[in-house]
């Protein structure tokens, strides 16, 4: 009897074999997006070298590139256009330039409360630019301006028209 438990209990025991019986705990961990070898392709999940993406932007002008004046705006200032575009205001840009677009955000300076961030513009210093250069400046950033190119290509054209709404005292 002692023997059959004894020799029962040492067969159940699956850790003397790896390849009798394999068990999650001896697989490998594979990270997301981390390179693995899989059969005779080094990142089969990765898109081929030179692939270009079908939606991708082109490439970010510098900031004062005459080419910055060319980008022309695709979507017409209409009240949905506006909306989508204070949305946005709201939540990416009311910070430093405040509601009314004076520069007067709660992390300016200009701000009642004094906050930590000094020399953002009113809206109004870009009145004389092109739509593409506020697209641009929105995109790629500026001096003191972090860049938003998380913000979609469509909804930064939102933005420009409501910042444009913005520098005409909220007029359309």
């Amino acid at each position: 009897m002692l023997l059959l438990l004894t020799t029962g209990a040492l067969g159940c025991w699956e850790q003397w074999s790896e390849d009798w019986w394999p068990q999650m705990k001896w697989q490998k961990a594979v990270q997301a997006y981390e390179r693995v070898q899989f059969r005779d392709q080094v990142a089969p999940f990765t898109p081929p070298e030179g692939a270009v993406a079908v939606d991708a932007e082109p490439p970010l002008l510098p900031q004062y590139d005459p080419g910055v004046d060319a980008l022309v705006n695709p979507v017409a200032p209409d009240f949905k256009s506006l909306a989508r575009g204070q949305k946005s205001y709201e939540t990416y840009c009311t910070t430093c330039h405040g509601p009314a677009g004076m520069g007067d955000g709660p992390v300016s300076m200009a701000s009642p409360q004094k906050g930590p961030f000094a020399g953002v513009f009113p809206l109004v210093t870009a009145l004389g630019r092109s739509d593409g250069y506020i697209y641009n400046l929105i995109r790629g950033g500026g001096q003191r301006m972090p860049s938003y190119q998380r913000i979609p290509p469509e909804e930064r054209w939102h933005l420009v028209n409501y910042v444009r709404y913005l520098q005409r005292g909220g007029r359309p």
